[in-house]
């Protein structure tokens, strides 16, 4: 078995784990954002690569519904999202 397959068989199980750990219930809402709140509106153009550095935040997308994202670069990636709170969502 090559180098590769070996990394891919040890690293694929972690990564499937780790992609459903949301912890949020859907359709969970958040008050506008605002500077005072913490709140970060995403603007200008939208990422379209961001770095993997694990920073989580809590995103708000258009309709208010929060979801947790890896950093702040990814929330805004996402082009539902309209701002950022530098935590992880609470439950």
């Amino acid at each position: 078995m090559s180098h590769s397959h070996f990394v891919l068989l040890r690293v694929l199980p972690i990564l499937l784990l780790l992609g459903g750990c949301s912890g949020l219930p859907p359709g969970k809402k958040a008050p506008a954002p605002s500077p005072a709140s913490g709140w970060q509106a995403c603007v200008g153009e939208r990422p379209k690569v961001c770095t993997m550095i694990y920073d989580p935040v809590c995103g708000r997308d258009s309709d208010g519904v929060l979801d947790v994202y890896a950093s702040p670069c990814n929330a805004c990636a996402n082009v539902t999202v309209a701002a950022w709170h530098p935590e992880p969502c609470e439950e």
